[in-house]
This record gives C-alpha cells, structure tokens and sequence, in this order.
C-alpha cells in the first residue's frame, strides 16, 4: 500500500455488464487504485454486478437513476456533480473521467499511469497538471459475433492517427489533478478562474507531453494540429465493437443520452473506423485477461452475474436481429447480419 492520494477513474455505465470486469480490471492494472462508477437505469445485471463489486471492495458504486430536487436530469451531468461532491474524489491525486467503452492506452514504459506521468513531466521540464489522451476510434475489424472475450483483444483496426475532417474522431478525454478543477466534464475539466486568466501557473499537455495551447484553458474537447500529439498516451475508443454488439448498443441506448436515434446507422459508417491496424494496448492482454479469470474465481457469484448479464444481452440480440432483419433489410447487411 502507498499513502500517496488515489489515482481516481470516474465513470457512468448502462448495461454495460459484459464489459465491466475487463474495464476495471484494465485500469486497475495500469494504476487507477480507486474506481468509482455511476449507473443508469440498467437491466442487464449492470446494478447488481456494481453492488456486489462494491462490496467486496474492489469499487464504489454510485446509482445514479434517480434524480434528487436541484440536479441535472442529464444522467451523466447528474454523476458528474455527484461524483464532484465527494471531497475523497476531489483529494485525489490523479481523476480520469472514462467510459465503460474507453480504454486509456499509455504507450510510454511499461504502459502504468507511473510511466505515463514520468515521461509527460520530462519532456514538460517540471510538473504537470492536465494531460488530454486523443480518441483512438477502432472499428469492427470485420467481427460481426459479439464474443465473452476482452475487447482489446479482439479490436485491432481504428482510425489513422492524425487530425481527420470528422472531428469526433480526435476528440480527447483528459487526465488531471483536481485542485485546478471546479467542474467536471465529459471531455476535459472546467478550470477554476485563476488557472484561466493567468492569475495561477497550470501545465498543461498533450499525449505527446507538449503544452497545450491557451485557448484549451477556456474551452476546446478535440485536438488540432497544433494540439495534436499521441507518443505518450491515447484513448483507445470501442465505439462499434462487433456489429452485434454495435446492434444491441444501437437498441439499448447510451448512459449519458435518453435519445435512442442518437446511435443510428450513420453512427456506425462513421465510427466504424478501420483504417490502420494498433495492436499497442494487447501487450497488457496476458495480465488482463489472468486479473479477470482471478476476479472470477475469488468471486464465483461475481462470475454468476457476469454470465446472467451475458445472457440477458444475447437474448436481446436475437430481437434485435429479428427486428432489424423485418424492418430495415438493408441496414441488416450493411452490419453483415443480414
């Protein structure tokens, strides 16, 4: 144990069991030693699984269905502010806000936040504060079963690196330590007005460990080409997954919108990205996949729900597919399910 402040992941989830274990397990092995996650209105097991995680130590769970007077109906708004009203969470050293779809890919040593930090403040000449991590989009690789395995392992195919003209594509997701931050974000921490207006010294970098430029201080959630760097770290972002798993997610809905038309097929032909093959993350795949098999067998009812969730998504595809094939044909062979 250390008594160094936790390194914090933040995240909010909805039905997102058949993930959750290499999720946590991931970050837990690069360096997050605490894991706090929000769900919302899950029916696939997701709550229970996050119950029984919490109990046994291994995260916090916050459930977040439910709105109180005074907060925001957006869910993932909502955990954010709750999360941010937790002093344990400010004290932290380290926050990351993440989700279940995410995976912080640090391609610097040994691949630890230790690693990452070490280099990014070398190259800085002195501390940092805020390091943002590009969006790596990965695409399907032509896997249309949705599979009980890793998803680092099965998705090697993303985007090219470099600035695209669609800008989701190089969207960032961003490290930092709290006592710069008054609100979080979904893309990057809102600072507190002295780090803004040049009353108070921040650094911060991008994955290549570069300054910033300032006009990120006020706003900005992508990079640029004067923003843009990825030596040091990139998020790995699972937005399609296999079609059937890009399927049920298109039934199912989002933790952070209500709006299920927000993930349609458009979604899918832009984000389904497999330009160029990235197989940097799999190195973690032998530790990952043996912290999963070890969380299981110390937990055999953890194993249980995590095979009841399975299940109850496989259920959900069968409809799914039924429905897709009878009402949208073409979208059904353009998923390759047809």
């Amino acid at each position: 144990m250390t008594d160094r402040p936790a390194r914090t992941l933040l995240g909010t989830v909805k039905d997102e069991g058949p993930y959750l274990l290499e999720w946590i397990c991931y970050h837990r092995l690069i360096g997050f030693d605490r894991i706090v996650v929000a769900s919302n209105d899950c029916g696939d097991g997701t709550r229970q699984m996050l119950d029984y995680l919490d109990t046994v130590g291994e995260i916090e769970h916050v459930e977040n269905s439910a709105r109180h007077e005074g907060e925001p109906a957006d869910p993932q708004n909502r955990a954010y502010a709750r999360f941010w009203a937790d002093e344990g969470i400010r004290a932290s050293e380290w926050v990351l806000v993440g989700d279940a779809d995410e995976f912080l890919n640090i391609r610097t040593g040994d691949g630890t936040l230790d690693a990452l930090i070490e280099a990014a403040e070398a190259r800085a000449g002195g501390q940092v504060d805020i390091i943002s991590a590009t969006w790596r989009v990965f695409g399907n690789g032509s896997i249309i079963e949705f599979l009980d395995e890793p998803v680092i392992a099965q998705f090697t195919h993303a985007a090219a690196p470099g600035i695209h003209p669609t800008q989701r594509l190089t969207a960032f997701k961003t490290l930092f330590r709290p006592k710069v931050v008054r609100k979080l974000g979904i893309h990057r921490p809102r600072l507190y007005p002295r780090y803004v207006d040049g009353g108070a010294q921040v650094t911060w970098v991008n994955g290549a460990g570069a300054l910033m430029p300032e006009r990120y201080l006020r706003q900005g959630w992508r990079s640029d080409a004067d923003s843009y760097g990825d030596d040091l770290v990139t998020m790995n972002h699972y937005m399609i997954k296999s079609s059937e798993a890009f399927l049920m997610k298109r039934y199912r809905g989002t933790a952070n919108s209500a709006d299920a038309e927000r993930i349609d097929f458009s979604y899918f032909e832009t984000f389904n990205a497999n330009d160029t093959e990235d197989c940097s993350i799999q190195r973690h795949v032998p530790a990952l996949k043996e912290a999963i098999a070890r969380l299981k067998s110390d937990h055999p009812h953890l194993a249980l729900l995590h095979d009841r969730s399975l299940a109850w998504h496989r259920r959900r595809l069968v409809a799914a597919r039924k429905d897709l094939a009878a009402t949208a044909p073409e979208d059904a062979r353009r998923l390759g399910i047809g």
